[in-house]
């Protein structure tokens, strides 16, 4: 039977569904990344932070919107497009009454995504996903409609289609409907469904962020694995460990996701598993697999992530892309005082969380519950000095980087503000989304740069030496990355 699925946002923009032969399929996560992304609302955007509505900074804040829009104009999908991509969701929320977005996660004002109550209050407040509920509720009302739940984000904008297509047959489906069944049956709207389908769906890489590889499968478990299918993922290390060697043959680029890495021989994941690496380490090419590291663990301190991280950039082998907050998965009935690696935590269980994901907790005979905000910021900052870390969890951030990455750094843009009543500003900055940083670049030497910024690396070698070091010194205190001097 053919079955028309809906894909609600937020989820990510590299990834697409593996569509079943006689499906329809409404990707209204697309359309909403497409919208955000387009010249009208980018316009929007600078008007707002000339306006002062995103900070006092107006000129720095409208420089950072016309290099997204700068960026997102190229039409490359690299990493500079996924940081226009954060930078666009976090400024389009500012303002929102309900709703806060970024490529890391979504957040509830005044509320926890953790509680059914505060996501459908928080959907029935939002202006982020209006048009699309309205497009969803014209194209599709009184049919019969597969809406596909695959994480948490998806909930503002499922609740919001749900209204929309109230009285139409409503079937939820997808890995979050499934582990959440039992909240979703008692929390108005999603009661209204007619009920739940078992289908799982595939998911593939968007073409247009794996050029070099067509149809990249992405996958999450071993046993999703086909023979000869190209295929990438973000893994827990005792799930990679379970994948056969011939596997890694066909594998694109892999994302490990690692807690505690004192040892490849003893690495330990979101569940505290210990896992011997050092198999796959022999097996696998180093920019093959990624680490995203995770900071905060039971038991595992600050200096010993640090430590990690510095492994991490001098030995060959997997690179460091993304640092993330650990998070205590919530497992249903646990007890409140339990174990992580053997290390004794006190759960704290907040009873109306419905849509628990994970829990706080604590470590008796230690103060706190890991590394704080502040400490994780410090070590984003410091880490990001060393290496490009990735703004957020796209699949495509798990794909191995080119072998010969290109001089100029995708998050950077020369950019003329707009000068008021007089037209465009003469003046020309050099804006990076990966630092934020914004300066004033030397007007002599705009037209090499412009050059290199259009991908010509060959307009360095015209330039005297003196020349050349004053070019590099200025994209140097740009935070421009990969410049020969």
């Amino acid at each position: 039977m053919t079955r028309q699925v809906v894909v609600p946002p937020l989820f990510d923009p590299s990834l697409e569904l593996l569509r079943i032969p006689g499906d329809e399929v409404l990707d209204v996560n697309a359309s909403f990344f497409s919208r955000l992304t387009g010249t009208t609302h980018l316009r929007r955007l600078t008007d707002a932070a000339e306006e002062g509505r995103f900070s006092n900074e107006r000129t720095h804040d409208a420089l950072l919107v016309t290099a997204a829009a700068a960026v997102l104009a190229r039409g490359r999908h690299d990493l500079g497009r996924m940081r226009a991509i954060d930078l666009v969701l976090r400024l389009s929320s500012v303002d929102d009454p309900a709703l806060r977005l970024s490529s890391r996660r979504l957040e509830v004002v005044g509320g926890t995504t953790q509680r059914g109550l505060d996501i459908v209050s928080a959907a029935a407040a939002t202006r982020l996903f209006r048009r699309e509920s309205d497009d969803v509720r014209t194209l599709l009302y009184g049919q019969r409609v597969h809406l596909l739940i695959e994480n948490y984000q998806q909930l503002p904008a499922s609740a919001m289609i749900m209204e929309a297509l109230t009285g139409s047959p409503v079937v939820l489906c997808g890995s979050f409907a499934a582990a959440h069944r039992a909240a979703l049956e008692a929390l108005p709207p999603f009661s209204q469904a007619v009920g739940f389908d078992s289908w799982l769906p595939s998911w593939q890489l968007r073409k247009e962020w794996a050029p070099r590889v067509p149809e990249v499968r992405w996958i999450r478990r071993a046993r999703d694995w086909s023979a000869g299918v190209p295929w990438s993922g973000r893994l827990e290390p005792e799930v990679a460990a379970l994948f056969p060697p011939e596997a890694w043959e066909d594998c694109v680029g892999a994302t490990l996701t690692i807690s505690d890495l004192r040892s490849w021989a003893s690495v330990a994941g979101t569940n505290g598993i210990r896992t011997d690496l050092r198999p796959l380490l022999r097996r696998v090419a180093g920019n093959h697999l990624a680490v995203e590291l995770l900071t905060g663990a039971p038991g595992v301190s600050l200096r010993h992530t640090s430590s990690a991280a510095r492994r991490l950039f001098v030995e060959a082998g997997p690179r460091l892309n993304l640092i993330s907050r650990f998070r205590l998965p919530a497992m249903p009935g646990a007890p409140v005082a339990s174990t992580w690696d053997g290390v004794p935590v006190r759960r704290d269980i907040q009873a109306d969380h419905d849509f628990a994901r994970w829990h706080g907790f604590t470590v008796p005979g230690s103060e706190g519950s890991g590394i704080d905000a502040a400490d994780l910021t410090a070590l984003r900052r410091r880490l990001s000095a060393r290496t490009d870390l990735h703004p957020a969890r796209f699949a495509a951030s798990s794909l191995a980087p080119p072998s010969c990455p290109p001089l100029w750094d995708s998050s950077a843009a020369l950019v003329n503000p707009a000068g008021g009543t007089d037209g465009p500003s003469r003046e020309t900055f050099l804006v990076n989304l990966r630092t934020g940083d914004a300066a004033k670049f030397d007007p002599r030497l705009v037209h090499v740069v412009r050059r290199l910024e259009a991908g010509d690396s060959t307009c360095l070698d015209v330039l005297s030496n003196t020349a050349r070091r004053r070019v590099a010194g200025q994209l140097a205190r740009a935070g421009v990355m990969g410049i020969a001097t």
